[in-house]
């Protein structure tokens, strides 16, 4: 341990570590830790690639959002555009703006870094980082995934903070984004 620093208390290192499951998107692992008391204990861990979620907002005020069913919850969503890090040459800024492009056939001319959050901490390695888009100029081209079924989405910004407010709005990506991004926009 270096000098100065103090050891957490909390911690649980990792005594054995167990790869469960390998996909194409996450990798399930099953770790045995040593709790604070010395006991020891099991945690399944969700590693999946960090990803990045862009809310575009016109000067008009209306914002561009995707409608896509979710079946791990069982619904069909209004949710921002978003999607994982291809690669770690790939920046956050250049991810943010393929994204925004591919799923709603809008370029952001402005990309406002709001914040970086891990989505699932109690059992995934994910983190999101979250952009406001502004200065948009709307190519109409989508360039969707062959497994991706979605739909563009249009509304005023004011209305998409009513449905947050209302329980309408049940993706926590979306809701952080578009309330973090009160304090940039004029309306």
């Amino acid at each position: 341990m270096k000098a100065g620093k103090k050891r957490d208390r909390l911690f649980e290192p990792v005594q054995k570590r167990e790869r469960v499951y390998a996909g194409s998107y996450l990798n399930l692992d099953r770790l045995t830790i040593r709790l604070p008391n010395g006991k020891k204990a099991f945690r399944e861990i969700v590693n999946v690639r960090n990803a990045v979620a862009v809310l575009p907002v016109d000067k008009d005020g209306t914002a561009y959002l995707v409608r896509q069913h979710r079946p791990a919850i069982k619904r069909t969503i209004i949710e921002i555009p978003a999607g994982v890090v291809d690669s770690k040459r790939e920046s956050l800024e250049k991810c943010a703006r393929r994204e925004c492009e591919e799923e709603t056939g809008i370029i952001p001319g402005r990309l406002r870094r709001l914040l970086t959050y891990s989505h699932a901490e109690g059992y995934s390695t994910g983190f999101i980082t979250l952009f406001l888009a502004t200065n948009l100029r709307h190519t109409g081209k989508l360039n969707l995934d062959q497994t991706e079924f979605l739909e563009q989405v249009k509304m005023p910004y004011a209305k998409l903070l009513r449905m947050i407010e209302k329980g309408g709005i049940v993706d926590s990506k979306t809701i952080l984004c578009a309330m973090l991004s009160r304090r940039y926009l004029p309306f």
